[in-house]
């Protein structure tokens, strides 16, 4: 089990998959189904990740 958790965290510290993960927030935000606050929190979470 170690291994496939490493991946997952390893990937999601990717780059690209942050970037595609805060394209996805943003429409979600722009479809109103996410709050202002809600984006920036989220955002700066997937920003930290980096």
């Amino acid at each position: 089990a170690p291994a496939p958790v490493a991946a997952v965290a390893a990937a999601r510290r990717d780059p690209a998959v942050v970037a595609e993960r805060i394209r996805h927030l943003g429409e979600l935000h722009r479809a109103g189904l996410v709050t202002d606050d809600e984006f920036s929190v989220k955002k700066a979470e997937l920003l930290a990740e980096l």
